[in-house]
């Protein structure tokens, strides 16, 4: 029996070990995808918990406006249609001219300053960012 395999054999060894190389990466990378996923999926249902108490004070239909301290669609999309999203059936406007307003703030204690500013009244505060807005008086 020879002590040295031929080089043919050397070589489908080596392709074989490179390829369950490949095979053990392209795995790893699948599931470090996979988690990611699953992360970001949790902080949009996080997210969408903020929007919980507001639904039963807007309406079924109809359109409502959007104010975010943000920057609005322009410099935060994701915000605005994730709230869309939340809110669906009702359409929510990307600007503040209507009776009814949606605040989707980072900072929660600048709703009042801004919504002051818009010539807008809080109706209902809910602390964690997201409040209702009106143009009417109390």
């Amino acid at each position: 029996m020879p002590d040295q395999y031929s080089k043919r054999a050397q070589l489908a060894v080596a392709v074989v070990l490179l390829m369950s190389v490949f095979a053990v990466c392209t795995l790893a990378g699948y599931y470090s995808l996979v988690e990611r996923e699953i992360r970001a999926s949790e902080a949009i249902v996080m997210d969408e918990d903020r929007f919980t108490g507001i639904r039963a004070l807007l309406p079924a239909r109809g359109t409502i406006g959007y104010l975010s301290d943000t920057g609005g669609i322009a410099r935060n999309p994701k915000a605005y249609y994730l709230t869309q999203y939340y809110l669906a059936p009702l359409v929510v406007a990307e600007d503040p001219e209507h009776d009814l307003v949606i605040a989707n703030f980072v900072s929660p204690s600048a709703i009042a300053t801004l919504a002051a500013a818009r010539g807008l009244t809080v109706e209902h505060d809910f602390t964690n960012g997201v409040a209702l807005l009106s143009r009417r008086t109390r």
